[in-house]
């Protein structure tokens, strides 16, 4: 600079000092080295000792990389200096124990609710089975018998009956008719062997066949009702049919026995499986009673008759506080059975 502080050559001289030019860039040596960096010497604005960030190296400065010594390091050891292996990051825990957790955890829970879902549905089943069951027929007689011993002067008494609620349906083969009603003694001399005579017409009125709507009891007290049944072969041609009873003094003069029904029982029908109606009979006779019969009908829900089963109980005999059990199948009704009854008849000789 001069004394007025101007660079020198800002006036007089082109970049680079002396005319031509003076020396390459960067002062006295070699380009680009020397003792000035490039851009210096005595020249003019851009000239001078050396350009910012000078001296005598290359921009940046120093022995080192741009930015001047060792790149910043993270406290602690440098990775692989000094005996120091290199960072590894942390091992990658499995997630397969939490999955095989939460899938077992979801299968209990899931059995869980299945089995609470399955006692529920299952008790709603049995709960509306056991509200559709039929019940002890209301009114039946308290008496499990047909009435006490015969007496001899009721016999003068007057002979009549009749058949009630008679009707007849097919079976489920569909080659059998059967018939059911109910023989009801309405005169004051007990009946023998109540049965109904039933005869089948075609639709021009002709006979096409009959049977006897029979109750197989041997003595039938007056007021008293038994049921009856008769299966015959179906008539293709069947229209009509009607009954007629001509009752008969009983033969049998000896006594009714007294027999105890108890843990009755009713099994609806299930696909082709029949009704079943079980229970116990005990004789609380001082004697035997002999050809002890069980008598089980089903009613409708309008109290008519729709099935009658007669069946006897084991051998037929009874000792006095003996007991025996029975089961009673039912295959074909008239009509859904919403009651039932079961009648026990036992003699003396």
């Amino acid at each position: 600079m001069d004394q007025q502080g101007a660079p020198r050559g800002a006036a007089n001289y082109p970049p680079g000092g002396h005319p031509p030019g003076g020396p390459p860039p960067g002062g006295h040596g070699a380009p680009p080295g020397g003792y000035g960096p490039p851009g210096g010497g005595h020249g003019p604005p851009g000239g001078g000792y050396g350009p910012p960030g000078g001296g005598y190296g290359p921009p940046g400065g120093g022995h080192g990389p741009p930015g001047g010594g060792h790149p910043p390091q993270p406290f602690g050891a440098v990775p692989g200096h000094l005996g120091v292996g290199p960072f590894r990051p942390p091992p990658k825990r499995s997630n397969l124990a939490i999955y095989l957790g939460v899938g077992c955890g979801s299968v209990f829970l899931f059995c869980i609710l299945a089995g609470a879902a399955a006692i529920y549905f299952y008790k709603g089943v049995a709960a509306r089975e056991i509200a559709a069951r039929p019940a002890p027929l209301p009114g039946a007689p308290a008496r499990d018998g047909l009435g006490d011993a015969p007496d001899a002067a009721a016999d003068k008494g007057v002979l009549r009956a009749e058949i009630r609620d008679l009707r007849g349906f097919p079976s489920r083969a569909g080659k059998l008719h059967h018939f059911v009603g109910e023989i009801r003694n309405t005169g004051t001399a007990p009946l023998g062997a109540p049965s109904a005579k039933v005869t089948l017409f075609d639709a021009r009125g002709a006979a096409l066949g009959s049977g006897d709507c029979a109750a197989q009891v041997r003595f039938l007290p007056p007021g008293e009702k038994v049921p009856c049944a008769l299966t015959t072969p179906r008539p293709a041609a069947l229209a009509t049919f009607k009954a007629e009873i001509a009752p008969a003094a009983p033969s049998f003069h000896g006594k009714l026995a007294k027999l105890a029904i108890a843990d009755t029982k009713f099994t609806p029908t299930r696909g082709q499986s029949p009704y079943q109606v079980s229970g116990r009979i005990t004789n609380e006779s001082s004697f035997t009673a002999r050809s002890v019969l069980v008598i089980v009908s089903l009613y409708g829900a309008d109290g008519k008759v729709v099935s009658v089963s007669q069946i006897p109980l084991g051998a037929g005999d009874l000792a006095p506080s003996a007991g025996g059990t029975f089961t009673a199948s039912v295959v074909d009704v008239a009509d859904a059975p919403a009651t039932w009854q079961v009648l026990a008849v036992g003699y003396s000789e």
